[in-house]
């Protein structure tokens, strides 16, 4: 009989914890980023183990955020680099619903501020008359804006970005009140599908930071901080590593969803009440038991 309550007892607590798991897949689905928390079970005959195994990596769909150029997707492998400056610390994410702050920074909501690398101003001009961003597609559907696309419009022959000035560190694009043009001198800024960020000044497109998007040889190594979105460098995850453009690539204007399957979580979480209503049940018919035989001890 103590057998009997034990499996029952252990299969009670992992049907909690299998809740608690499935339960925050269910709530990070609302969050650009996201990574589910993946988990095993084992040891079945004794009421079962709960494992965790570790995140998925898997790519999250795409959100469309057309006219907002903070926002950014990575495509591939890698994670963004922000940092807390409050308490100094690094984290990693596949979130990129960026903004510019008060003081020009690109930041998270929660306040991190992104990381990237500097770049020597790499100029192109731009060809022809320049079009009206607001309107060109009502005069003629078929102008291409060479700005808005830069790194896509192969006739204008973007040149490529500059090579790095200095290390890591945060991007500043504030406005100038003198002129109210970003840093004094550029009228709007794009990201291209290698993670520069380019501003346009008048006619011409010049590069200015390369996104930090960095990978690590062992992903499962990465500790959660907060919410299976944001995570730090641990010895098992290794140190992180820029990736290549060839394995990665980032989408402007444009988030990540989550990668969780809510119908499929969804499911389990039934499966996993049953699983807990089903042990509490078995918990209290063995008690039952055992004070029935005691009594007749007794």
């Amino acid at each position: 009989m103590n057998r009997v309550q034990h499996i029952s007892q252990n299969a009670t607590l992992n049907s909690v914890e299998m809740i608690n798991t499935i339960s925050g897949n269910i709530y990070g689905y609302a969050h650009n980023g996201h990574r589910a928390k993946r988990y095993k079970f084992s040891d079945f005959l004794s009421g079962g183990q709960i494992h965790s195994n570790g995140y998925s990596w898997a790519q999250g769909k795409q959100e469309p955020r057309f006219g907002e150029w903070t926002k950014m997707m990575i495509k591939g492998r890698g994670l963004f680099e922000v940092q807390d400056p409050k308490y100094n610390k690094t984290y990693y994410t596949r979130a990129g619903d960026f903004h510019l702050d008060a003081s020009g920074y690109l930041i998270t909501s929660e306040g991190f501020r992104a990381q990237a690398i500097p770049l020597i101003a790499s100029v192109t001009k731009i060809k022809g008359p320049l079009p009206d961003i607001q309107n060109y597609k009502q005069v003629n559907p078929n102008l291409v804006d060479p700005f808005n696309n830069p790194y896509t419009n192969n006739k204008q022959n973007l040149n490529p970005p500059g090579n790095p000035i200095a290390g890591t560190q945060e991007v500043f694009l504030g406005l100038d009140p003198r002129n109210g043009r970003y840093l004094g001198k550029f009228d709007e800024f794009k990201v291209g599908e290698d993670g520069v960020i380019y501003g346009r000044d008048g006619k011409n497109i010049v590069s200015l930071y390369r996104m930090r998007v960095v990978d690590f040889n062992n992903l499962d190594g990465l500790k959660d901080v907060k919410d299976g979105v944001y995570y730090k460098a641990t010895d098992q995850s290794g140190l992180p590593i820029m990736v290549k453009n060839s394995s990665t690539q980032i989408i402007g204007e444009a988030l990540e969803k989550s990668n969780s399957w809510i119908k499929i979580e969804a499911h389990n979480l039934t499966d996993a009440q049953r699983y807990f209503q089903s042990a509490t049940q078995i918990h209290k018919l063995a008690d039952k038991i055992s004070g029935t035989a005691i009594e007749m001890i007794q």
